[in-house]
């Protein structure tokens, strides 16, 4: 994301807009800065924040496993998520990385490269990476959501590159302005990261996540996707703890895209994604 100079201004009497973006702190004293130990865990979350950024971001190179090895990522992440689940999460992203070699050529990556594409290019697995599809019901791209997400980059003067190419409520994006947020170090960016991941990542996030896992060809790009949903639930409780401000509701999907990950999805002319 972009540095811009452009600042959106919000106008609701509770502080915050519930629909589109967080407040308009320019009335306002200076932020409070967190505990340096608050900030210090959120650094350290928004550093494995970056690493899930990265498998979403473009396709897994030769590079990118053999960082992901030397780092001992799959331990790394079994250290930070709780539970069952997260503990599933680690374990299938070191099986993932055990299949490949310590030293991947370009060969042993191709498979990997055609199923990150069929996820974040193709849409072969009829998994978008687009807020929009998910959040409304006509489960169209660039529609509301999306320009409800730019108020919040615009609020923080930040901006996508080209929305054409990769629209402003992509998963990288979404992220990428929620790792920003944890590296500001002020008590009311803590809040925002939490309220924007309520309105606009966990709404749908976890369950695209669970949809590529289950549909994805390939361990590494499979693990990706549980790992998302399973880290971005641990990531938000740990905002709340470290705000010191409880978590809101989730917004509910759309009825129509509340399907289980192996569902058949019935095709509908007229109505299906917009790719």
């Amino acid at each position: 994301m972009a540095e811009t100079t452009k600042a959106a201004t919000h106008d609701c009497g509770c502080g915050a807009d519930h629909h589109h973006g967080p407040a308009d702190e320019s009335a306002r004293p200076e932020p409070a800065k967190l505990s340096p130990e608050g900030q210090a865990a959120l650094t350290a979350a928004a550093e494995a924040l970056g690493l899930i950024i990265r498998l979403h971001d473009r396709e897994p190179d030769a590079a990118l496993v053999r960082g992901l090895k030397e780092a001992e990522a799959p331990a790394l992440f079994a250290a930070i998520l709780a539970g069952e689940d997260g503990q599933t999460a680690a374990a299938a992203l070191a099986e993932a990385l055990d299949a490949l070699p310590d030293d991947p050529v370009e060969a042993d990556m191709d498979l990997v490269a055609a199923a990150w594409a069929e996820v974040h290019i193709t849409h072969g697995l009829r998994a978008s990476p687009n807020g929009s599809v998910w959040m409304t019901v006509e489960s169209l791209e660039r529609q509301e959501p999306m320009f409800a997400v730019r108020d919040w980059y615009e609020h923080y003067g930040l901006s996508t590159p080209d929305w054409r190419r990769r629209s402003d409520d992509n998963i990288v994006h979404e992220l990428q302005f929620v790792q920003h947020l944890l590296g500001l170090g002020t008590q009311v960016a803590a809040v925002d990261a939490g309220r924007f991941m309520d309105l606009h990542v966990l709404p749908w996030v976890p369950e695209w996540g669970r949809r590529v896992a289950a549909r994805a060809a390939e361990p590494l790009i499979a693990a990706s996707g549980l790992l998302t949903a399973t880290y971005l639930e641990g990531l938000r409780e740990l905002i709340a703890q470290v705000s010191g401000v409880r978590r809101g509701p989730v917004a509910p999907l759309p009825q129509a895209q509340a399907v289980t990950p192996d569902e058949p999805e019935r095709f509908i002319p007229g109505v299906a994604e917009s790719w």
